[in-house]
This record gives C-alpha cells, sequence and structure tokens, in this order.
C-alpha cells in the first residue's frame, strides 16, 4: 500500500513511522501539506489543516495539543475522517464530548508518543546542579515558573534551556530576573535533533514548567535515558506521569533535592508506557480495513 504521512515540520517521529511502514512492505511519503497523490492511506499528523480529506481514501488524523485552542477543528470535515489518534487523555475526553453533542461519530483512540530507546544512550544517573529543559522559549512553556523554582534552590543549582527563541520578552526576562536573583541561566536556541542526546548527558533533572501539553517527547526522551523529570500538572498529565508531578514551586523543589533518584525506573516507564509499540498502534489503526 502507498502511504502518506502529512507534516509541516521533521518531527521525531516521521523517521519511525518510515521504518514501521517500510518493514511492512509499504511504500511511505511523507508530504509537508496536503497534495494530490496516489495513496491507499492518509495520516494527517496534526490536526490543523481544513483541506479536503483524500476521497475513497483512509484518512487518520491526529490531534495533538495546540490545534484543541484553534478554530481550525471547527472547519475540519469530520465525516470524511476515519479515525482520531489523540496523545493526550484530557484531550481526548474534550473531542469525545464535543463529537457527543455534535453527532459526529469518528472513532477516537488514545495512543501515547514514543521515543527509540536506542536513539537515547542510558546510563545510571544520579542528583546534581544542572537543569535541562528542551523547549521553545515562549510564552506557553511557563518558563517563568522554572525561574521561580531554580531561585529557591541554592545558588549553585543551574537551568539549562534547549530551544529556539520564539518569544524575545520572555528570553529578557529569564535574563534580567536571572540575574536580579543571581542564578545561572543558559540559552542554548534550537539544538538539532541528534545533537539533543549529548546535551541531555549533561543535565541531572528535565523540568517541564508547561501550562499545557500534548504528550511532549522532551520529557520521554529525557527519562529514557535515566533522568529523573520533574513535570508541571498540566492537563492530560496525571496520566502520562503520574509519579513525577508536581503543583507548586515547594513541590519541584522538594522532588530536586530529595527523595528517591532512579534511573532504570525512568528507562523502564518508557519501555512501558512511550516504546515503539505505540508506533506499531498506529500502523496497525492505519491499515485496519475501513
Amino acid at each position: 500500500m502507498k502511504v502518506a504521512l502529512i507534516t509541516p515540520w521533521e518531527n521525531a517521529w516521521v523517521p519511525l513511522y518510515k521504518e514501521a511502514f517500510e518493514k511492512r512492505g509499504h511504500e511511505f511519503t511523507r508530504l509537508k501539506e496536503p497534495e494530490p497523490g496516489n495513496f491507499d492511506v492518509v495520516l494527517h499528523g496534526w490536526a490543523n489543516h481544513d483541506k479536503p480529506m483524500y476521497t475513497g481514501k483512509r484518512n487518520i488524523m491526529f490531534l495533538r495539543r495546540y490545534e484543541l485552542f484553534d478554530r481550525t477543528l471547527t472547519r475540519i470535515n469530520w465525516n470524511a475522517v476515519d479515525g482520531l489518534i489523540c496523545v493526550n487523555s484530557w484531550i481526548k475526553g474534550v473531542m469525545e464530548s464535543s463529537f457527543r453533542q455534535s453527532g459526529i461519530r469518528t472513532p477516537i483512540y488514545l495512543v501515547y508518543n514514543a521515543a527509540d530507546p536506542a536513539r537515547w544512550s542510558y546510563r545510571e544517573r544520579g542528583p546534581g546542579n544542572r537543569i535541562g529543559m528542551a523547549c521553545h522559549v515562549h510564552p506557553k512553556k511557563n518558563l517563568p515558573l522554572a525561574l521561580q523554582i531554580l531561585a529557591a534552590l541554592p545558588e549553585d543549582y543551574e537551568l539549562h534551556i534547549a530551544g529556539q527563541i520564539q518569544d524575545s520578552c520572555t528570553a529578557e526576562y529569564l535574563n534580567q530576573i536571572g540575574n536580579a536573583v543571581r542564578r545561572k541561566i543558559f540559552l542554548y536556541d534550537h539544538i538539532p535533533a541528534e545533537q539533543l542526546n549529548t546535551w541531555w548527558d549533561q543535565m541531572n533533572f528535565c523540568l517541564s514548567t508547561s501550562l499545557s501539553e500534548g504528550n511532549p517527547n522532551n520529557v520521554i526522551e529525557a527519562m529514557a535515558k535515566g533522568i529523573k523529570p520533574i513535570v508541571h500538572y498540566w492537563p492530560g498529565a496525571e496520566g502520562q506521569f503520574p509519579k513525577h508531578l508536581f503543583g507548586t514551586v515547594g513541590e519541584a523543589v522538594s522532588m530536586i533535592l530529595s527523595g528517591p533518584y532512579e534511573s532504570l525506573k525512568y528507562r523502564d516507564e518508557v519501555l512501558d508506557k512511550f516504546s515503539l509499540n505505540n508506533i506499531e498502534r498506529v500502523v496497525d489503526l492505519a491499515l485496519e480495513t475501513p
């Protein structure tokens, strides 16, 4: 069969889907946007376009996060979508309620993202003073909260942020307030995916302070390396990282300064919940007979 995956970005999961489909003998093509083609199955990597579905083909669409807050969703012809895949249980619940109210019968599935354990080098690790965040510098990442956590830690703790600066106001805030509270903050800008494995090797903790997430690969990938995650309690996080959540600055500080540091357990959580089996699950849904 001929399979197309539509995504404007070279996401981490693109090569994983390519390998999975090709291993089963199917032809795989990645498209940056919908375009004509003789495909049997089309995976819409994001619910971020309202162009017509591929008539007579199997259309599977992902809804990851930001699309939920984008009016594009109201313009999608859901009757032409054969399946909707959510990567967050809270978002799945919102869409199920919306579909019931609208009489839409498109089936909805929950399938988390995945990390290839072979790509993320594992070793036993332990506490230290280097806190890593792999995220864009953008208001939705709630980086002022990260700074407040850093300010509540001993002065030798450092915050390292690898991500494109998408909001210069937030970047300036981090620089200015970081100086005011005498804390070390390092902004690396975008780090290519192939270099992130080495970058994470320098870190002791993975911090996520986001207001909202779908299913963040940065946390999953750090856990695959044996790094302790410290995750803000955004909607849906309880289904993904139930053992690693904080709701206040004090709780985050306590998780960093005390409590167990269990590298192998973090790795095992990834192998159990965020493994390549999730990629295979999507492939099964995509190839299912309509």
